[in-house]
């Protein structure tokens, strides 16, 4: 509970040089070193006591519909003392003021101990564990012959995604690198512009490029069999030497077991609250 002379408000651009040196403990954080471009794109707040900032947080809105929590870093002089649970509260109930928003969550690594015992405190359920693999190109050819995948015309870009997502069960989409959401959001025709689509009539793939502190080629498989195509390595492999790219997949935990001895890979705890849920807490 915050007290007489604690306050937790939007970041201001005058706040960033308190930003800049409140110590994070983390050498060359990216999110200190961008926070200029994160309060121009985002939704940053940041925690004051007495004049003094011991914490910041973001919120970040996906499709109009999907509020993503996160950027959370504190004060390494005030860590444990409920900062973190405040700023993600905070969050998380002016995500839900807004009536579009249907879902808000926060993904975290499964070893973050701290981001994983929030989830309690946001009365937050885990939806899903992903692993992220990095891939050198052609580290991967693939196991099986498919048919071959032919290029999905924007027209039908959105439906396709739609019957092959629906058809896998996955218990997550991979909106972006860094941030997947527990289900597939209604896809804005500015998405899809980003997205190679690739089909057969077994399942199919998306290929985006994304720059998340390196140049990477996101591969988002819409089904299992996909996966392990070796048709699709092929096209994924000349796509990313094209650009010199990283190739990174989010999948199951299972499905990512076949990647292991060839990639980088991070577990992720995804963790959230549909709007249903919340009304009924409040």
């Amino acid at each position: 509970m915050k007290g007489e002379k604690e306050l937790i408000r939007t970041l201001e651009y005058k706040d960033i040089p308190l930003v800049k040196e409140m110590p994070t403990g983390i050498e060359d954080d990216y999110v200190i070193r961008i926070i200029h471009k994160l309060m121009q794109e985002e939704k940053m707040v940041g925690y004051f006591k007495k004049g003094m900032l011991v914490g910041i947080a973001g919120l970040t809105i996906f499709e109009g519909e999907a509020a993503v929590l996160g950027r959370l870093r504190t004060h390494i002089n005030y860590r444990k003392k409920g900062i973190a649970s405040e700023l993600m509260s905070t969050l998380q109930v002016e995500a839900f003021e807004n009536q579009a928003i249907t879902w808000a969550g926060y993904a975290t690594e499964d070893y973050n101990t701290g981001g994983n015992c929030l989830a309690p405190h946001l009365q937050m359920q885990i939806e899903s564990q992903i692993v992220s693999s990095r891939i050198s190109p052609h580290s991967i050819k693939g196991q099986t012959v498919t048919r071959p995948f032919n290029r999905v015309t924007d027209e039908n870009k959105k439906a396709t995604i739609e019957k092959y997502w629906k058809e896998s069960g996955q218990s997550f989409f991979p909106y972006s690198i860094y941030y997947p959401l527990p289900y597939l959001p209604s896809l804005s025709s500015t998405y899809l512009e980003q997205v190679e689509l690739f089909a057969n009539d077994k399942g199919g793939f998306m290929l985006m490029k994304e720059e998340k502190g390196a140049s990477y080629l996101h591969v988002k498989v819409l089904n299992e069999t996909t996966l392990y195509s070796k048709a699709m390595w092929e096209m994924v492999n000349a796509y990313a030497i094209e650009e010199a790219r990283t190739i990174w997949i989010d999948l199951p935990i299972q499905q990512a077991k076949w990647l292991e001895p060839y990639s980088h890979q991070t577990t992720w705890c995804l963790y959230g609250q549909k709007r249903s849920l919340q009304n009924e807490m409040d």
